[in-house]
C-alpha cells in the first residue's frame, strides 16, 4: 500500500476530532440522568519489516460508547458497547505469502477485519458504607487480568465485594466465571507469546469454538477443552497503604482444576535531593491444581505437559524530576515451566510493547528507560529491554522452536495531547525474537505505528 495512502487515517481522525463533542454528564430539568463516555480510536501501521513475522499492514478503528446510570439507592448500572473493524477497507487481508507482508491481526477481533460489536460491559455497582459490590461483565482490573490492548479489550465476568472498613486497608473477594478475548489476544498468543502460552493467551483466540469478542467459561479460555466444567477463579486481594509512601498488595487466584497464582508487590516512595524516588519489588508464584492443563496442553509445545512450576521475582526503581523520569527494572524467572498466562495479565516490570519474555522459563530480564516532557502536552519515551534466552519452546505453525539468541527490544514513543480528550501517539519498536534465525528464518521487527484517539 502506498505510504501516502497509509497517512489517510490520521487525516480522517483529525477531521473527526474537529467535530463538537457534548459533555459526559446528562441532565434534563435539573435532574441527573447519568453519564455517557465514549472513544473513537484509529490505529495504523506506517512501516514494518516485510519478513512474514513483523505485522506490516493494518488500519483499524474502535468505537466505544458507555452509559452509567445515576445512583438509585447507592446502586448504578454500567453498560459498555464496543465496535471494531477495518477502517475503510484499508487493510490488505489477502496478502501474497511470498511478499513478506503480514496482517496485523492483533488490531481486529475477526480474521477478515469485518466489523464486530460487543456488549463488553454490563455490570451492577453498589457502594455502601465501607464496602462496594460489583457484578457482571466488566474491565476487571487486577494484576493478573489487566493487559495492554489495541482496540477491543479483554473483558471478564466477575462477581465480588470489597471493603475499606479498616483504615488504609482494602480487602476484596471476586469470583470470575467467564472471559472474552479482545483484539490483541491474537498478538498475545502469536507475536508476543510465540506459542509459548506465557503472554496472556494459552489457546489460539480465533478458534472456531472460541472466537474473540465473545464470552466463554474460563476453563475453555485456558485449555480449549469444550467438555471441562470448572468453578472458575476465586480471587482474593489485599492492599495496604496506611503508611505514607508505602503500598503493599497481595493477590491469590485459585483457578479450579487449573492453577493457583499468588502475586505480591510492595512499593515505597521518598524524596531524594528534590527528586522523587520510588522503589518497587514483586513476586509471582504459580503451581498447577489438578491435571486439566497437563491433559489439555493446547500449545503443542509440551511446555506445560508436566504441569506448572513457576516463580518470578522483580525489582524496579523510578526517579522523577520536574519534566523527566528515568527507570531501571529487573526480573528473574525460575522453576520448571513458564507462567501459564491464560486470562490476560502482565505485571512484569520488564515487559515492552511486543515482548513479555519475563514470563517464560528461566529468564533474566533487564529494562531501562527515560521519559522527557518537551512541554506539558508533548513527551517522548525511550526504553531498551534485554531478556537473554529462555528455556520455553515456541511454536510457529506445526514446528516447535528452541531459543537460539538473546531476545531484546528498543522502543521510542512520541505522545502529543493538544487537549485533554485528544491523543496522538507515534511509536517505533525494534525487536529481535529469541527464536530469530532458527532454521534460517528471520524473526525481527522494525515496526512503526500511529494511534489517534478522542475520548469524552
Amino acid at each position: 500500500m502506498n505510504k501516502k495512502i497509509k497517512l489517510l487515517p490520521l487525516a480522517i481522525a483529525a477531521c473527526t476530532f474537529s467535530l463538537p463533542v457534548t459533555a459526559a454528564d446528562i441532565e434534563a430539568g435539573g435532574k441527573d440522568l447519568g453519564q455517557v463516555e465514549g472513544e473513537f480510536k484509529v490505529m495504523s501501521i506506517l512501516d514494518a519489516e516485510k519478513n512474514n513475522y513483523d505485522p506490516s499492514t493494518g488500519t483499524a478503528y474502535l468505537v466505544k460508547l458507555k452509559y452509567l446510570t445515576p445512583d438509585w439507592n447507592k446502586a448504578k448500572l454500567g453498560i459498555g458497547f464496543y465496535a471494531n473493524g477495518d477502517l475503510l477497507n484499508m487493510t490488505d487481508f489477502d496478502v501474497d505469502p511470498n511478499s513478506g507482508e503480514k496482517v496485523a491481526r492483533g488490531m481486529f477481533v475477526t480474521d477478515d477485519g469485518s466489523e464486530k460489536s460487543q456488549l463488553g460491559e454490563l455490570y451492577l455497582n453498589y457502594a455502601g458504607e465501607g464496602f462496594e459490590i460489583n457484578a457482571g461483565r466488566q474491565l476487571y482490573d487486577t494484576p493478573l487480568t489487566s493487559i495492554t490492548y489495541s482496540t477491543t479489550p479483554n473483558f471478564h465476568t466477575a462477581f465480588g465485594i470489597s471493603t475499606t472498613a479498616v483504615s488504609g486497608l482494602k480487602l476484596s473477594f471476586d469470583q470470575v466465571t467467564q472471559m472474552s478475548f479482545g483484539a490483541r489476544a491474537m498478538t498475545d498468543w502469536g507475536l508476543i507469546g510465540e506459542g509459548t502460552q506465557t503472554a496472556g493467551a494459552t489457546v489460539r483466540p480465533n478458534l472456531d469454538y472460541i472466537g474473540q469478542a465473545e464470552f466463554h467459561d474460563v476453563s475453555l479460555i485456558a485449555t480449549g477443552d469444550q467438555t471441562a466444567d470448572t468453578d472458575g477463579i476465586s480471587v482474593f486481594g489485599a492492599t495496604y497503604s496506611g503508611i505514607k509512601g508505602v503500598e503493599i498488595s497481595a493477590w491469590d487466584y485459585y483457578a479450579y482444576d487449573i492453577s493457583n497464582s499468588f502475586y505480591l508487590e510492595g512499593g515505597y516512595g521518598l524524596p531524594v535531593g528534590g527528586l522523587k524516588l520510588k522503589l518497587l519489588a514483586q513476586y509471582l508464584n504459580q503451581t498447577d491444581v489438578g491435571s486439566l492443563v497437563a491433559d489439555n496442553n493446547q500449545g503443542g509445545t509440551g511446555n506445560f505437559a508436566g504441569g506448572i512450576d513457576f516463580d518470578l521475582f522483580g525489582l524496579k526503581a523510578v526517579l522523577k524530576g520536574g519534566n523527566w523520569m528515568a527507570f531501571a527494572a529487573y526480573n528473574k524467572s525460575s522453576g520448571d515451566t513458564g507462567f501459564f498466562n491464560s486470562w490476560g495479565g502482565d505485571p512484569a516490570y520488564t515487559s515492552s510493547i511486543f515482548s513479555r519474555n519475563a514470563f517464560r522459563e528461566n529468564v533474566s530480564a533487564y529494562k531501562v528507560g527515560v521519559k522527557y516532557n518537551f512541554m506539558k502536552n508533548l513527551f517522548v519515551m525511550l526504553s531498551h529491554a534485554d531478556y537473554g534466552q529462555s528455556d520455553s519452546v515456541g511454536r510457529f505453525g506445526p514446528n516447535n522452536v528452541e531459543a537460539v539468541t538473546d531476545a531484546k527490544e528498543t522502543d521510542v514513543v512520541l505522545v502529543y495531547k493538544p487537549m485533554k480528550e485528544l491523543m496522538l501517539k507515534l511509536f517505533h519498536a525494534n525487536r529481535t525474537s529469541e527464536y530469530d534465525d532458527y532454521a534460517g528464518v528471520e524473526r525481527t521487527q522494525a515496526h512503526t505505528r500511529l494511534v489517534a484517539s478522542y475520548s469524552f
